[in-house]
């Protein structure tokens, strides 16, 4: 879960997240309908851990992952609780900033969420021991790199690949952000948005949530494979 770019469109977003995992990490299952505590979400299930990375839920709101809070961290035996888990106790709530702020995370390694929800957009961050939350300005297009993965200079490079892709797109598609997901780089296969580090680690799916008036969606392409699958709902009036 290592790069993350958020969307604004006329009425909705797209929240677009590649998958960056290690040669030994399980394939995971399609998007498919789920209900976590009572509350319907969308979502790809890690088959190993049985969490997710993304999720749509029924009335429009979107979390997303990102292995790392502000810098990498070292691999501790008390983190015990997946990452993955998390997600969906989070995305089940009816308040999900209020879930992040009172869930108890000290045997869950760093993370940041990307949450949108109620027409807002915040970032929310787990740095192993604190919590960190902050409004971002939803009108205005994100993007965000792995802590993990990803030192300060890789992840200005790739503000600065954004930043020509907004200036080159004003009126965005989400074929378009799906081409920036798939083709950005200068051929540095390690570091750019489709990266392959010695075939240990390299993106595996690319996965987009969809949300304008009158539905939304989740768009999910496992890259290895070139399969598609599309989940659609429609919306409740969230974004109307």
């Amino acid at each position: 879960m290592c790069t993350v770019t958020y969307v604004p469109v006329k009425q909705g977003y797209f929240l677009t997240s590649n998958r960056d995992e290690k040669h030994t990490r399980t394939k995971a299952l399609v998007p498919q309908q789920y209900v976590v505590e009572g509350a319907a979400l969308i979502f790809p299930k890690d088959a190993d851990a049985g969490g997710t990375w993304i999720t749509l839920k029924e009335n429009g709101d979107g979390l997303c992952l990102l292995n790392g809070a502000f810098t990498s961290y070292a691999h501790s035996q008390k983190y015990t609780i997946s990452r993955g888990r998390i997600v969906l106790q989070i995305a089940s709530s009816p308040f999900m900033l209020m879930a992040f702020d009172t869930i108890n995370l000290l045997q869950t390694a760093p993370f940041t969420l990307i949450i949108v929800t109620n027409k807002n957009l915040y970032e929310c961050r787990w740095d192993g021991e604190e919590k960190h939350c902050k409004l971002l300005d939803a009108t205005l297009p994100h993007i965000w790199s792995s802590a993990t993965l990803y030192d300060t200079a890789q992840q200005l490079k790739r503000v600065n690949w954004f930043a020509e892709w907004i200036k080159n797109n004003e009126i965005p598609s989400h074929q378009n952000i799906l081409r920036f997901h798939k083709n950005t780089g200068d051929g540095d296969v390690e570091n750019d948005l489709m990266i392959n580090r010695n075939n240990q680690m390299f993106t595996v799916s690319i996965t987009s949530i969809v949300v304008n008036k009158n539905n939304y969606s989740m768009q999910y392409e496992d890259v290895i494979t070139n399969e598609y699958t599309t989940v659609a709902f429609k919306l409740e009036e969230s974004f109307a």
